[in-house]
């Protein structure tokens, strides 16, 4: 609808246009004008303001008009009544220009109602329309439900059977990472995060990652109190408010067999069809599936730890070193996860044996390194060398520099130390 702003404009338009024909114009010319100017004032004050302004504009032109026509009477003053009841012609200009105004603002407003009409029209239409998308969409969801419920099909239990041997595998790490493809495969999760719970509980290193990182690649489950409530009550917890805040889960789920604590898998963001009951029992179940094989995975590697340690040290021998470097660089090329080596050659006094260079290495690392970074002795090339699972290259040189100071020193020399980040063919020299 026109609004009264344009309203008062179109008055002030036409009070200027008359003062602009009446000021700049002669009278005789102006009234000799056949069709008269003040028809055009009058059309364009109603169609760009309305009836209301259409009429107003008529009458002002009106008495201009006939103001103009008296003034130019050659009847004296006395006789002007006489004259208006003589001529009554001189009436039919006025009146059309009252008749324009007014036929030409009813014309407008006609067509601002039809608009409006159409616009309303046109809304619920567009109401109805997201109205069908959105039982389109439930009825997606709701197919997407029944899709996954019907357990009986060949296809089904094929994929039942590939995630069984994906998961029946007796390394660690490789069983969480076929766990985050399980959870891509099965729940399509756009961000998560799966952390190795090492150390008692205490520390959480990032194993796998799906999508940019919210939380740290290392945490302190203390100190994140949502983590170690869900620890504790050893249940998928569920957050109703997706998305509230930066660090909001949707789930999260802890992996426990017989008390201990394997893995913290921390679901961000998935799709919103996906956030269902079912959902939570899957995860449970898939929980309780990858606690079992966990358990054997992790009795397994702890076996080996055990006979590839130099003895009354934590310090690993170089083969089983090397393996686990392998495994974390292609946690690297597969999850984008960093992670930092540093390699040194020892020099030591005459008062300090081969031998002694592993228990050695302990005691001067003991409480330097976290639970999970690993630590190689290599006496045949007297090569010592730290993996440091998550860490990033712009902060391995500052903690290579704390850890080549505890190890050196008291007998003890650096030779030739190096930090290879994320490769193991780029080293260089600190």
């Amino acid at each position: 609808m026109i609004s009264w702003r344009r309203r008062m404009i179109g008055v002030l338009e036409m009070v200027i246009g008359v003062g602009l024909l009446v000021g700049f114009f002669p009278t005789s010319s102006l009234l000799g004008l056949n069709p008269s100017p003040f028809f055009i004032l009058v059309i364009y004050s109603a169609w760009t303001a309305g009836t209301l302004i259409g009429v107003l504009s008529g009458l002002l032109a009106s008495a201009v008009y006939l103001t103009l026509l008296l003034s130019l009477t050659p009847y004296p003053i006395e006789l002007f009544w006489k004259y208006l009841i003589v001529d009554p012609t001189h009436y039919l200009t006025p009146l059309t220009l009252f008749l324009a105004g007014y036929l030409f603002g009813e014309m407008r407003m006609t067509w601002e109602r039809r608009v409006s009409r159409l616009r309303d029209q046109a809304d619920l239409s567009q109401q109805e329309a997201e109205g069908a998308r959105q039982r389109l969409r439930q009825a997606e969801t709701a197919l997407l439900e029944l899709q996954g419920r019907v357990l009986g099909q060949t296809a089904t239990m094929s994929r039942l059977y590939a995630i069984a041997r994906s998961l029946n595998v007796l390394s660690v790490d490789k069983i969480l990472l076929e766990l985050m493809g399980v959870l891509e495969d099965l729940l399509q999760v756009e961000q998560a995060s799966l952390y190795r719970i090492e150390d008692d509980g205490r520390w959480g290193r990032l194993a796998v990652r799906k999508g940019e990182a919210v939380w740290p690649n290392s945490l302190e489950i203390a100190r994140y109190e949502v983590f170690a409530q869900a620890i504790a009550k050893d249940s998928v917890m569920a957050f109703p408010k997706v998305g509230a805040d930066e660090e909001t889960p949707i789930y999260l789920v802890p992996v426990l067999r017989q008390g201990r604590t394997y893995a913290l898998l921390v679901i961000r963001r998935l799709p919103l069809e996906k956030v269902t009951a079912d959902t939570r029992q899957l995860l449970k179940v898939i929980a309780e599936w990858a606690g079992d094989s966990l358990e054997r995975a992790t009795a397994y590697e702890d076996a080996i730890r055990e006979e590839a340690t130099y003895p009354r040290s934590r310090v690993l021998r170089a083969p089983f070193f090397e393996q686990q470097c392998v495994i974390e660089h292609q946690r690297h090329e597969r999850y984008g996860i960093p992670y930092s080596i540093l390699q040194a050659q020892l020099e030591a006094d005459a008062d300090v044996s081969e031998e002694e260079f592993p228990e050695l290495i302990t005691q001067r690392l003991t409480g330097s390194i976290r639970a999970y970074d690993l630590v190689m002795w290599d006496g045949e090339q007297r090569t010592v060398a730290v993996l440091l699972p998550t860490l990033e290259p712009e902060r391995a040189m500052n903690v290579a520099k704390r850890i080549w100071e505890r190890i050196g020193g008291d007998g003890v020399r650096l030779k030739g130390a190096r930090i290879v980040s994320n490769t193991c063919q780029a080293p260089k020299e600190v």
